[in-house]
């Protein structure tokens, strides 16, 4: 009996030391290659942090329009909506450099958003006319990066 006793304690201590060897010999992750294995790339994060925070519910009634921001112009450099229709802007930088749209007389604007990305927003023009949009990054705008949105009644 103090025999068996005897065996089961050498194994059990046996086992322990195998377990702490083997665990002591596997390197731990510091906690930079913890978090990269983890995370997305900053690049990556940044760009799916932008576009989750900046598309929102939309009403299947919105008119939907897309402008392509490059190198000093907008693809899609004329709109036409109606006063008081939803609008959904879809505005993608297609260019190299950060780009925005902004229409002053209607007071809306996107965010200034990098290479690649893209930002949604929904505006409801309350006047008619016809009014410039442009890109007010650095001298964009002064190198041709406009367009015109006609709103009509």
């Amino acid at each position: 009996m103090k025999n068996n006793i005897a065996i089961v304690v050498v194994l059990v201590v046996l086992a322990a030391g195998g377990i702490w060897y083997v665990n002591k010999s596997a390197p731990l992750p510091s906690p930079v290659e913890e978090a990269s294995q983890v995370s997305p790339s900053p690049e990556a994060s940044t760009t799916a942090v932008m576009e989750k925070s900046n598309t929102t519910a939309t009403d299947s009634t919105a008119k939907e329009v897309t402008v392509e921001g490059l190198e000093f112009k907008f693809v899609a450099d004329t709109l036409t909506v109606k006063k008081g229709e939803k609008v959904k802007l879809t505005f993608k930088n297609t260019g190299k450099m950060p780009h925005d749209w902004v229409v002053d007389e209607l007071g809306i604007r996107t965010k200034v958003i990098s290479s690649g990305t893209t930002e949604v927003i929904e505006f409801t023009p309350d006047k008619a006319g016809v009014f410039e949009y442009y890109c007010s990054v650095g001298k964009h705008r002064e190198n041709g990066m406009v367009g015109k949105i006609t709103v009509t009644e």
